[in-house]
Parts: structure tokens; sequence; C-alpha cells
């Protein structure tokens, strides 16, 4: 499906609708559920989904700018929009339902056409390492970590995408997981992998990955082909094969590094400088996952 960016209105309709479906249709009201009085509250929770989203895809970097930009130009829209603290608290308290949403909207609109799909991981930095002994920002779950790809150390989280490949596209993110930046990216694969979706096809990832046992779990009880580079061994030289075979697998995985430039780019997924809780941390990525795949469908 392709909406132009310059209909905004068009574009708020849309995704109005597809979530209010999505409320009416499968187990969303599930995630935001609630056993009190106002179990169904005037402002309702595909509204307010709709806007979070809405705001985000439109480039408001922070929520309350989003939700000023709604208040202003939506205001006879969305007649009931409580106060930004109210508005704030719920999107909180209920930032799971965004991963279902991410489900739900990759599963309708994947467009994924090659047998194969790459993992990798990149930070999502709250602070500067400098400043790690006096950050209280999102803990205990934030920590400290090393991105080898910018040969620095960081202090949050890490964001693992599993993307499926598409032949003159940028491949289609699957699937993402977020985990504390100390853990490492093979650790955080052997707690998603064999949970995952994706079956039967090629999966390559980087030097991050090696151990042959999990790689032979992976493919007795999921059918995934773990594949990663040769690695050259202590004081010898690869074979010009190995080499060769570095080169390709090298240039299969290229796109999921453009992926992660692309998302960054529309999003800024990874500065999280401005997150005070863990529940924030989290909604700030929910938020910015699901918008950057919604830009991949509705290509602005």
């Amino acid at each position: 499906m392709k909406l132009k960016f310059d209909d905004r209105d068009l574009v708020l309709i849309w995704l109005y609708l597809e979530i209010e479906q999505l409320f009416a249709q499968t187990e969303l009201p599930l995630y935001t559920e609630r056993l009190s009085n106002n179990a169904k509250p005037s402002f309702t929770d595909a509204e307010l989904f709709t806007c979070a989203i809405f705001a985000e895809l439109i480039k408001c970097r922070d929520r309350k700018s989003g939700y000023l930009y709604i208040a202003k130009h939506y205001g006879d829209w969305f007649q009931q929009l409580p106060s930004y603290e109210v508005y704030n608290r719920k999107l909180n308290k209920y930032h799971e339902a965004l991963t279902y949403i991410f489900s739900a909207f990759r599963t309708q609109y994947g467009q994924a056409d090659q047998p194969f799909a790459m993992i990798d991981t990149e930070p999502i930095e709250v602070c500067q390492p400098q400043h790690s002994r006096r950050a209280k920002a999102a803990k205990p779950f934030v920590s400290k970590g090393y991105c080898p790809a910018k040969k620095k150390y960081y202090v949050g989280a890490k964001l693992q995408i599993i993307a499926q490949g598409r032949r003159n596209q940028l491949p289609f993110p699957a699937e993402y997981y977020v985990a504390t930046a100390a853990l490492h990216d093979l650790d955080i694969a052997k707690e998603t992998l064999p949970d995952s979706d994706l079956e039967f096809i090629d999966l390559y990832g980087d030097l991050a990955y090696p151990d042959e046992e999990f790689e032979r779990e992976l493919y007795d009880n999921k059918g995934l082909v773990l594949k990663i580079p040769n690695k050259k061994p202590k004081g010898q030289q690869l074979t010009l094969f190995q080499q060769a075979e570095n080169s390709i697998h090298s240039s299969i995985r290229q796109p999921v590094d453009a992926l992660f430039g692309w998302i960054d780019s529309q999003t800024q997924i990874q500065q999280a400088s401005k997150v005070r809780s863990v529940t924030g941390l989290f909604l700030q990525i929910h938020l910015k996952m699901l918008a950057a795949l919604i830009l991949l469908i509705i290509t602005f």
C-alpha cells in the first residue's frame, strides 16, 4: 500500500482505521484491558496509539511536541484528548501493545521475497560512558556495553533486528528484541531465536554468532541455517576460497546495515538520552520501530 506523505490527513485516517480494526478483530484489547470503572475511556486506546504513532511518522522527535502538534492541528478530530500527563502515562502503561501492532502489521503487509534473513544489533544510547556512574535513567535495565561497529563503549540497551531480504529494496524487519547493553549478541540470539517465527531459511550473522551447538539446535528444531563468515585463524591467513566466501557473505549482509542506518535517520532510535525510566525506554523503542515499519509499508 502506498500513501503520499504530503497527504497527512489520509495517513492519519488510514492509521486509525487499521488500529481500530485490530482492536475489533484481534487480541489487541488484552494488552490494554482495565479492571476498573474506566474500562471504556472517552479517549479510546485506538485514538491514543494513532496519535502517538502518527507523531513519530511526522518526525516529532519528543513525545510532548507530538502531543502539542496533535492538539493544535487535530484537536477537532480528537475532541477527548486528555492532558499530556494522562496521555503520556497511558502510553507508558500500555507500551507492550505496540509490539502486538508491530507483529500484526508485519504479518499483514510483510513483503519479503528472498529465502534468507539477516540478524544484527545496534546500540541504544541512554548516556555517555563518562556519566555512567552518576546516571540513574532506566535503571536497573540499562548497562555498559561495547559497539564494535562504532568502536566505542556506551550505556544503554541493544536492539536486535532480524530482517528478511527483499530484491532491490531495504530488507523487511520481521522481528526485533531489546536487551541490556552488557549482554553479548550471541546470548541475545540464544534467548530469542528458538522462539522466533522464522523457519527453514538461511540466517546470516556476523562473527559474534559462532557456536556450533547452537547452530545445530537451530537447524534441528527450526530448520534455520545460521551462516557466519570465516574467522581468520590466529597467525594464519584465510584461503582464497574462504576470502571469496566472506565477500559473498558481506554483500548479502550489507542491506541490514543499510536498514539500521535508514531506521536511525528516520526515527533517531539510537538516541535515548531523554529517557528516564525502563518503561519509557521500551516505549520509545517500540514506537520508533513501529513507525519505521509503517514508513516501509506506506512508502512516504
